[in-house]
């Protein structure tokens, strides 16, 4: 069975559709932005441990390099979704991006030209 198109509604106008293609590509390219974080943040959370961790530790040490792998692979998927999307496909992006706290990535992701995708800015929640 065969996806067919969304049509434009009532609700988005043509100019506000964005084709599933380059919304992929946009999201893979903010997975690898994070899966790079989580990269950054092993290496670090290694050197802290190198002086004796617990065991505990360690396995939640490996839980970090897990979630690295995982977003690499997402975004591996989604660029993939990208390249290989139908370019009738489209949709709009606006109720996606409702409720996203980050407003550096929400701009990212609007954004009608590739914009230069750093993992830095927005409101992030600190724990």
């Amino acid at each position: 069975m065969a996806a067919k198109p969304l049509q434009a509604s009532a609700i988005a106008t043509p100019e506000e559709l964005l084709p599933v293609g380059e919304l992929s590509r946009r999201l893979a390219a903010e997975l690898a932005s994070a899966a790079a974080i989580c990269q950054d943040c092993e290496h670090l959370v290694g050197d802290l441990a190198d002086g004796g961790a617990a065991l505990p530790n360690l396995t939640r040490l490996q839980a970090l390099d897990e979630l690295s792998q995982r977003l690499h692979g997402l975004s591996a998927v989604l660029q993939r979704i990208g390249q290989h999307a139908s370019g009738e496909w489209s949709m709009s992006i606006e109720p996606l991006l409702e409720g996203l706290g980050l407003s550096d990535l929400v701009v990212r992701l609007r954004a009608s030209q590739e914009a230069e995708w750093k993992a830095e800015a927005g409101e992030l929640d600190f724990f």
